[in-house]
């Protein structure tokens, strides 16, 4: 497949712009805006972040932080550190 970032947008229902702001580390796409994309492409979105092996408790663990606040996001992300160092786990 050899689309323009033109192309992609139109069948996304994204802009261009904000596609390229994507592709270039200049925004974090949303969960819905993952959706667009992958609609878009025909892939499932978990291809796009190469999550498909993922257990569906680690799927709703993104979904549920995804919908968090980044107050609250920055929160449980100490938590989960804490709760690692305190395991002698490291994050991977």
């Amino acid at each position: 497949m050899s689309w323009s970032l033109e192309e992609l947008a139109h069948r996304s229902g994204l802009s261009a712009r904000y596609l390229s702001s994507v592709e270039n580390d200049k925004s974090d796409p949303s969960l819905s805006t993952l959706s667009a994309i992958g609609r878009a492409l025909g892939v499932d979105p978990g291809e796009l972040l190469g999550t498909r092996d993922l257990s569906p408790a680690a799927m709703e663990a993104g979904r549920a932080f995804a919908s968090l606040s980044r107050d609250a996001q920055r929160t449980v992300l100490d938590l989960m550190r804490l709760l690692n160092r305190r395991t002698g786990r490291r994050a991977t």
